[in-house]
Order: structure tokens, then sequence, then C-alpha cells
């Protein structure tokens, strides 16, 4: 068994008496400490029921809560956290928003910043507009950066009038159309202790930061209960092709594949990302066949996201003959087999992965991060680790028929004046 695994299942896992759950992990070799605390709360939970009325939030106001948390009544918490020569930070996504910091010093003083500002809402109406500006600011800066918008026109195109058609921080429309009463009835319904983790990885002994953490809670107002874990039906993929015209010096092709799979599939990325290396990286027999049908003039990259209900993975290069590379790797992808698999580069990317299992170890934050991201999806970091110790070549094959079978848009970026 990997080591950990045993003591964070029976020793690290803590609840408070007013139920937020904490996730420590005890590392005296470390000179330094992460702390984060999260909340399953993001862009695609517009929709709620607080006390039996049902609200309907603007596009955006997790992201804006976030920006406004930071704020409390009597000061300002990034301040604090500067004070005390802390690294702090947040970051909203569809389906959650996290705040952390790292520190060399001692946790004692910032975590109760971090508890404070989080369980402490506040939000005036002169705030809230001044807001507005600021995250306006934002959404005009990411308006004129192309790959930006080519990814959320992806999106759009790949599951039409869904959460994922909406950029997470809203519309300029959206943002103006916040109000106080929608951040605080968006907080009170998803900022519940139920629906929160705190992840604190440090030297400093358990039994005296648990005894903080429940000290300081108990002198905040929280709230309990769970919001629904609803599931969205997507309508389906109507376009197969996409272009856009931008301001861009050249073109970009990217084969997106909406896959039916979603988080609680145990390393479903890791899976496809290994798929993809073997048909992809530049030692595979594919890559050289695209190259001399000169189908790329840059490194072919790619990702993928799983969500609670759904899975999507984009391939992208810079390229002269976008519609040669775009029908080859779809033509590829439609019709991967077993033994279209390079062992070698499964090997390579097994390799890789149960090194960087290990390496995490070594990293504060990598290792914070990723154990509080796991755990508000109701996922063990440590039972996902020993997954990805034992995974297996043939493990592959079971995956290769979510990209085979995978809804595929073609998207062509390509600059506006050709």
């Amino acid at each position: 068994m990997f080591l950990g695994v045993k003591q964070m299942k029976n020793k690290h896992i803590y609840t408070t008496k007013n139920g937020l759950k904490v996730l420590y992990v005890y590392k005296p070799e470390f000179y330094k400490s992460y702390v984060g605390i999260g909340v399953n709360y993001g862009n695609r939970d517009l929709e709620f029921v607080l006390h039996g009325k049902k609200y309907v939030t603007p596009s955006g106001t997790a992201h804006f809560i976030e920006h406004k948390l930071f704020q409390l009544p009597d000061k300002d918490a990034f301040a604090e956290f500067a004070k005390l020569n802390v690294t702090a930070n947040a970051y909203t996504s569809n389906e959650k928003t996290i705040y952390y910091f790292t520190t060399t010093s001692k946790i004692d003083a910032p975590l109760k910043v971090l508890l404070e500002m989080y369980w402490t809402p506040y939000f005036t109406k002169e705030d809230v507009e001044k807001e507005k500006d600021i995250i306006l600011s934002e959404l005009s800066m990411y308006e004129d950066i192309p790959d930006a918008k080519f990814s959320q026109k992806i999106l759009d195109t790949l599951y039409p009038k869904s959460f994922l058609a909406q950029p997470v921080a809203g519309t300029k429309e959206s943002v103006q159309n916040i109000q106080v009463e929608d951040l605080f009835t968006a907080y009170q319904a998803f900022y519940t202790t139920d629906n929160s983790y705190l992840v604190i990885v440090s030297n400093q002994k358990r039994e005296e930061v648990l005894a903080l953490v429940e000290e300081t809670m108990a002198t905040f107002k929280v709230h309990r209960g769970l919001q629904p874990n609803k599931r969205e039906s997507f309508q389906e993929l109507k376009k197969k092709n996409l272009t856009v015209l931008a301001d861009v010096e050249q073109t970009t092709a990217s084969l997106a594949i909406r896959m039916e799979a979603d988080e609680t599939m145990p390393l479903f990325c890791n899976y496809i990302i290994g798929i993809l290396d073997s048909i992809l990286s530049p030692m595979s027999e594919f890559y050289n066949e695209l190259y001399k049908k000169k189908a790329f003039i840059a490194d072919i990259e790619y990702y993928v996201v799983t969500l609670r209900d759904a899975s999507y993975a984009v391939i992208s290069t810079i390229s002269k003959t976008p519609q040669v590379f775009l029908k080859e790797v779809r033509k590829k992808l439609s019709h991967l087999k077993p033994s279209d698999l390079n062992l070698d580069i499964l090997n390579l990317y097994l390799k890789h992965m149960k090194a960087k299992s290990i390496l995490e170890q070594d990293s504060v934050e990598t290792l914070g991060e990723e154990i509080l991201t796991l755990a508000l999806e109701g996922i063990s970091y440590y039972e996902e680790v020993e997954r990805s110790l034992s995974m297996h070549i043939e493990d592959y094959y079971e995956y290769l028929s979510y990209i085979t079978q995978g809804k595929m848009l073609a998207a062509i970026c390509k600059n506006s004046k050709n």
C-alpha cells in the first residue's frame, strides 16, 4: 500500500462540531505549508432552492463571490495575508471555488484569516458596483485573447445552451445584472459546512492545528445543508465543423471530442491522455504520417476535462493545412483499435504517471490542491494514487470506445482578413 493511504483513511479526516470536513496531512519534512478551503459551487449552479424558494442567479455569480469574499467588514484579506508574508489566491471553475495560501511560517494567523473571510460574507451595494468594473475589465482582457475566445466558442458549440457555453466569469451583460441579493442567497445556499472541505498540509502538529480550527470555527455563524447534486441533460451536438475568424497570424486547427463519461470514473483523464499520447506524440507512427503530409507546423497539444456529467478532449495545433490535419486525426480516432496503440509510448506514459504520483508527495502546493479538488468531487486522493500506481497497458483498451463513439467537432480559427 502506498505510504499515507491508511493514515488518510483512518486518522487524517476530521469534522468540526459545526460540520466542516478537514483533511490534514502531516509533513514534518516540509518547510512550507498549504492551507486551502473549497466549496462545491461554480458557474453551473445558477439555479437553486433556498428555504423552499427557487432562485435563478446571473452567470458569473460564483466568480463574483470569490472576488468579494476577500473583502471583510473592517479589512482586506489580501492585505492581511501580505502582512503575514503569505502567498494567497483563489479561483472559480464551473463546479467549484477554492481559496488557499502557502507559507513558510506558522499557519495559525493566516488560517484564522482564511476561515474568517470564507465564513464572513460582506457584500454592500457600493462595493458590488465597484467590483463589477474590475470583473468587466477582466472580461475585456480575455476578449482580446483570440485563443481564449476560440476555446470558448468550441465549448459553446460542443455543449450548446449549457453552462459550458458561458464563461466562468460570466458575460458583460450577466455581470452587470448581478445584485447584492444574488450574492447573499447563493452564498447561503452553497457556502455550508456540509458542502465545504478544508485541506491542510503542514509540518505543525495535527492536534494543535485541529484544535485551532475547532476553536476558530466556533466563532462563526455557519450554515448546514447540501444542494441536490444536479446533472445536466445536454442538447445534441448539431454541428460537425466550426470556423472562427479572428485577428490571428496563424491558423489553429482543433478537434474537440464530446465523450459520455464523468468525473466519477477513476483516472478517466489519465487513460484518455495516455491513449492520445500513444497516437499523437512525436515517437508515434501516426505523428510521423501527419508530419509527412505537412498537416502541422507546431507541436500537437491536447487536454482532457471531466465534469459531474460531461467529459471532453481538445486536440490542437498550428497548421497551414488545417483541413488535412482535422480530417486525418478525426479518421484515426474514429476507428481506434488496440493495435493502433504504441506500447512503448504507453509504457513510458505509465512510468511517467507513477513517477508523478510519487513526486507530488514532495510538492506542498500540488499535493494540497490535488487532495482538495478530489475531495470536493468525493474522491480520495490517496486511493487515486493507488489506482495510478496499479495501472496496466491492458486497461487502456477499455477506454478506446469513449473516443471512437464520441461526438467530434472540427474547429478552425483563422485570420479574418484571409
